[in-house]
């Protein structure tokens, strides 16, 4: 009982544990270690969506330059907004 006491005593806080977590998977946010996570498909479609080079597809989020964030950003927005209607539908109604 001794050690699990030291080691609540030792931990890191919240923030550097997410810093390290974020540096170990080499994102610079949550949101990038996400996107970086999202299927090699579902990226290709985003960056096709955006207007982005298949280079971009194997591309982790921080290493895009800001105006490919924005351009992503963007497109994920507008297919976010307009694939809400047919979300989580039965096919049955997909006619």
């Amino acid at each position: 009982m001794g050690n699990t006491a030291e080691k609540l005593n030792h931990s890191r806080p919240a923030k550097d544990s997410i810093a390290y977590c974020h540096e170990l998977f080499g994102c610079k946010s949550s949101l990038g270690l996400s996107y970086d996570n999202l299927a090699e498909d579902v990226k290709r479609t985003l960056c096709f969506s955006a207007g982005l080079k298949q280079r971009h597809v194997d591309m982790k989020l921080h290493e895009m330059t800001d105006l490919e964030r924005v351009e992503l950003h963007r497109s994920i927005n507008t297919l976010a907004d307009a694939l809400k209607p047919f979300a989580h539908k039965a096919f049955r109604d997909f006619q």
